[in-house]
């Protein structure tokens, strides 16, 4: 039993066996006092098991430790005069909570450069400047550059960091004789996010070109982080950023002294994701008379849309911290406009009404007949929002239940969940009767939710509702979605138990293309008859093409796009399916700027098996069109 202890103990990490991390993490403690560590996770516990993070943080420990022994290292001294040569060079440091206040009302954005992540994988292309980047984030808006320069999981250094801000420092030709009100008036603040442990990594932060650093509270004894806060504003002259997670984490911050802390609403020892964590921060500052007063709140993980962004606002978060969107983005600038920082870009960006053509682009891509989880977190990681499973028996793409529990399981890490998502509807109430106006408020509602996590779609096609809600609560499905001829009112949440998405069938005749049928089509008449059909029972609705005497979907045919245009200019939303692929999907999304798009034989090597490469070229020509469409709107 001894051996096998022994030999788990002796586990290699970046070169480091697991009971050097361990000593590593000890040594924080070393000169606190014995409550220093109550807020850090494992405390007390000899039993203890490090967390992702704290493996994380003492693979950093050890590195400078083995970086500070070598001879030809810059000293502290240096790195202060290499930091006051850089400021008289590119401008004096930037206050975070100036910069972050003097946003208001809109709320202050930091646009995160990362390279990778321990949970997502790489982000980037290797080849990627950080400078040119965050060229683009500043030009779109931000006013803060987060730069990550870890490098063993996030791929990050000194050297990006430096990249950010030469890069978006204006020219010192432009410089007017304030230097301090110039630089807050012409650039964006630049923040070194590591896993700070001591006094030297602050110093280099500012050598490289950082107006201010993140504290992990997680990760840092009470006493360290005091000394740190000290040392950032008396010696650097920076205010830090100081991440919390949890209500104990908060109380430490405050008794340090932090004035400007972020929630990170990601759990760094489990990765579990969880937007409401900043909102109880909120709710604990205003109850102490914190909020604002002496504390300015930042929303630190986890965001990536307007609404998620609107949702902080109303709870008086100052700032954003987005990242993993902004990476994947394949225009960085159009996805920050599209955050509605201002409070009256996010109202008139989702004011709708019934009398008008649907015009909001673009909001969903959903990869269809996934059989296998790698190939589901592939998708997930491509920028897929829905990720359909099929029990249809006649499907050559139909899942066994343990198939989609496993697909189920593997979306479920990607969005760093464990549980079904719960889409709240509530707000299509008070259109019941109304079912264009209904249908638009829970797209709304499903935006909010799909933008942020990737969800699983069950598709059926006329079985049993007894059947549909037994796979929903097996599997964990957190959409449904009805291929027959069940009807609308079988997609009532009563029936399926989850929010249901309606199928629509256009047919064509079994040797007919989708060119050849336009030459009969009244769009306008068959749009009225589509409108015509809708019930308030649905989340949404979905056109497929289906041929005649056979089963809906799975044709691999296209119908004619301009049906769905039509549909769209009389306000409802849809999803167009049938005969995509990547070669065609941009030629879709250009001309019909849909609300979402369906692939499933399009991007497959055989039946049921995903082409990677070619769900990831779907994916990113769909985005790409939904940029360039939208900018006629």
């Amino acid at each position: 039993m001894a051996s096998t202890d022994t030999s788990s103990e002796e586990e290699m990490i970046m070169g480091y066996s697991m009971s050097q991390l361990k000593e590593a993490m000890a040594s924080l403690s070393e000169g606190g006092d014995e409550e220093c560590t109550r807020h850090i996770h494992g405390d007390k516990d000899k039993n203890h098991k490090l967390s992702m993070l704290q493996k994380i943080t003492a693979v950093r420990i050890l590195d400078y430790k083995n970086l500070l022994q070598k001879k030809d290292v810059p000293t502290h001294q240096e790195l202060l005069d290499q930091a006051e040569q850089f400021q008289k060079e590119h401008g004096s440091i930037l206050n975070l909570e100036h910069v972050i206040q003097k946003c208001d009302p809109a709320m202050a954005l930091a646009a995160e450069f990362k390279r990778a992540s321990p949970s997502k994988g790489r982000m980037a292309d290797a080849n990627l400047r950080a400078g040119e980047q965050a060229s683009m984030y500043a030009k779109a808006g931000a006013s803060v550059i987060s730069c990550l320069t870890e490098p063993h999981w996030f791929q990050g250094s000194l050297e990006d960091l430096t990249d950010v801000r030469l890069s978006t420092t204006p020219p010192k030709n432009n410089a007017t004789a304030d230097d301090n009100d110039n630089n807050k008036n012409h650039r964006p603040a630049v923040l070194r996010k590591e896993f700070i442990v001591n006094r030297y990594m602050i110093t280099e932060a500012v050598a490289a070109g950082a107006d201010t650093v993140l504290l992990i509270v997680a990760i840092l004894p009470s006493h360290i982080l005091c000394d740190l806060i000290g040392y950032c504003r008396d010696v650097c002259h920076m205010e830090p950023l100081v991440e919390i997670h949890a209500p104990v984490e908060l109380d430490v911050a405050i008794e340090a002294g932090a004035r400007v802390i972020g929630v990170n609403n990601r759990n760094l020892h489990t990765f579990q994701l969880d937007l409401k964590t900043t909102e109880h921060t909120s709710q604990l500052l205003s109850q102490k008379g914190l909020l604002d007063n002496s504390i300015t709140l930042c929303a630190l993980s986890g965001m990536s849309s307007c609404h998620d962004v609107h949702r902080y606002r109303q709870v008086n978060v100052r700032m954003c911290l987005i990242g993993e969107s902004l990476m994947r983005s394949s225009d960085p600038c159009a996805a920050i406009d599209g955050l509605c920082l201002h409070p009256d870009q996010y109202l008139a960006s989702t004011s709708s009404s019934t009398g008008g053509a649907y015009t909001g682009g673009l909001k969903f891509v959903k990869v269809c007949g996934v059989t296998r989880p790698q190939d589901a977190t592939e998708a997930c990681r491509s920028g897929a929002n829905f990720i359909g499973v099929i029990f249809v028996p006649a499907s050559k793409r139909c899942v066994s239940v343990q198939q989609a529990q496993d697909v189920v399981q593997a979306v479920r890490a990607f969005g760093e969940r464990q549980d079904r998502m719960d889409i709240d509807l509530s707000s299509s109430n008070e259109h019941d009767g109304a079912p264009l106006a209904c249908l638009q408020a829970k797209g709304q509602a499903l935006e909010k939710v799909a933008s942020q996590y990737p969800l699983v779609v069950g598709v059926f096609q006329n079985q049993p509702a007894e059947f549909v809600r037994q796979m929903v609560e097996t599997c964990g499905l957190d959409l449904v979605q009805l291929h027959g001829n069940e009807g609308f009112e079988a997609c009532n949440i009563s029936q399926t138990g989850v929010p249901t998405l309606r199928v629509v069938d256009v047919q064509l005749d079994a040797d007919e293309s989708a060119q050849q049928s336009q030459k009969k089509i009244d769009y306008s008449k068959v749009a009225n008859q589509v409108m015509s059909q809708l019930t308030c029972d649905p989340v949404a609705i979905l056109l497929d093409t289906s041929v005649k005497g056979n089963a809906g979907g799975g044709t691999g045919k296209t119908f004619d796009w301009n049906i769905a245009r039509a549909v769209q200019s009389c306000g409802l939303p849809v999803i167009i399916a049938g005969g995509l692929k990547a070669d065609n999907v941009h030629n879709a999304v250009s001309d019909i700027n849909p609300w979402g798009v369906d692939v499933s034989s399009g991007v497959e090597s055989s039946p049921g098996v995903k082409d990677i490469p070619a769900v990831q070229n779907f994916v990113g020509n769909a985005r790409k069109a939904a940029v360039e469409a939208n900018k006629g709107f």
